[in-house]
């Protein structure tokens, strides 16, 4: 009867658990199963698995909308290249968004700007956490 009693208790914390992870596991499972654009609830609240980027290119494609999120972008690569976690991707990017700014293709241009914004992220979130786990890769 004990051993009963004692597999249940470890089920139900390992349940509770798994329930309760937290919004980044959520959206990036989420993300992985269903793609950009789809709604998921998560603690009582609906969200939309799209990045803060793909939110900013959502807008109309214009000259004054691509040309200010060609400057968005360059300047978060900016950022992340000061904390010398630049990614040559981005570098690539950014390149091809200011040439199709410059032909007047605004919807490429922001597609790509966003693409190129989501990199400089990561790199900075890849640097926080270099910061943050760097003892781990101090020999014992």
């Amino acid at each position: 009867m004990k051993k009963t009693i004692s597999l249940v208790a470890a089920l139900m914390m390992v349940s509770g658990v798994v329930a309760a992870h937290p919004f980044n596991e959520a959206f990036n499972e989420q993300r992985a199963m269903y793609g950009k654009g789809h709604s998921f609830m998560w603690n009582g609240q609906t969200y939309i698995t799209d990045h803060p980027e793909e939110i900013a290119a959502a807008v109309e494609a214009n000259v004054a909308n691509a040309t200010a999120l060609l400057a968005a972008a360059k300047d978060q690569y900016t950022q992340v290249l000061a904390v010398d976690f630049g990614w040559t991707l981005t570098k690539k990017l950014l390149k091809s968004a200011g040439k199709a700014l410059e032909a007047g293709e605004f919807r490429k241009s922001m597609d790509i700007s966003a693409q190129a914004q989501y990199h400089s992220r990561m790199g900075i979130a890849q640097y926080h956490q270099s910061q943050a786990e760097w003892i781990m890769a101090v020999p014992e």
